[in-house]
């Protein structure tokens, strides 16, 4: 059986595929919105804007935590807030690489450091107690002491959930999962000499179309198909923000 259009399918759908992952891969340490300033900078076209924010609202990528606004004057056990999220420089526990000490740098590029934030030794902990159906959380970091001298926990109201530690000197992705999804309240991070440049908090999709809105401005309105439109009662729309989110709508009559 003749199959004319298939060639023509594969040939197109294979290299948008491979392009669509080379794009996914140069830009998945960027926020959101550094993700949809970066594409945005290089004329990448609107369709495939379009599915890699999809992809993201899939995962369920809902906050992004920068770590670039922390007060240089701050001390140790006071609260500053990004996204609505509590953080706080604590001291350090028996789990973490040294059993004491609160030093930290709470702006690593003011003192010439490339990293957002460092410890040395010192715990950053991150209040999750507001975050919803949370799935996994990523922790990019950058370790100068040594096979897992940088460690990331995940806590609920037992204990530690998740832990894990960096495999080698460098820049490293800490992952953890939360597979079950139950409630956490708290993310800390610990190191003896330690940076931390951005943490990545997914939740799932019914969590974050339940959260509170934001103050955040609709960039462009799609179809299903990537094209942009006008709303339209009875169909499934995709709003993207600027802050690179997605949001899925289906308007009524």
């Amino acid at each position: 059986m003749n199959r004319p259009f298939q060639g023509k399918r594969s040939a197109f759908t294979i290299p948008l595929v491979l392009s669509l992952s080379r794009l996914a891969k140069s830009t998945q340490l960027l926020s959101q919105r550094g993700r949809l300033e970066y594409m945005q900078n290089r004329k990448i076209p609107v369709f495939a804007i379009f599915l890699l924010m999809l992809a993201d609202q899939l995962k369920g990528q809902s906050v992004t935590l920068t770590l670039d606004n922390a007060p240089e004057t701050i001390l140790c056990h006071e609260v500053w807030t990004e996204q609505n999220v509590s953080l706080s420089f604590v001291s350090m526990t028996t789990d973490d690489c040294a059993s004491e000490g609160c030093s930290f740098a709470a702006s690593g590029p003011a003192l010439g450091f490339a990293e957002s934030v460092m410890v040395w030794p010192s715990r950053l902990t991150v209040d999750l107690s507001d975050l919803p159906g949370i799935q996994t959380v990523e922790v990019d970091i950058v370790d100068y002491c040594g096979f897992y001298c940088t460690q990331a926990f995940l806590v609920d109201t037992a204990g530690i959930v998740s832990v894990k530690g960096n495999s080698e000197v460098g820049a490293e992705t800490l992952i953890m999962d939360n597979p079950s999804q139950a409630a956490l309240t708290e993310l800390a991070i610990s190191g003896c000499e330690s940076g931390i440049n951005e943490i990545r908090i997914y939740q799932s999709t019914s969590a974050i179309e339940d959260a509170p809105p934001t103050d955040k401005k609709v960039l462009r309105i799609m179809d299903g198909f990537g094209r942009a439109v006008q709303p339209v009662p009875g169909q499934l729309l995709f709003y993207i923000y600027d802050d690179g989110s997605v949001k899925k709508k289906l308007i009524s009559d």
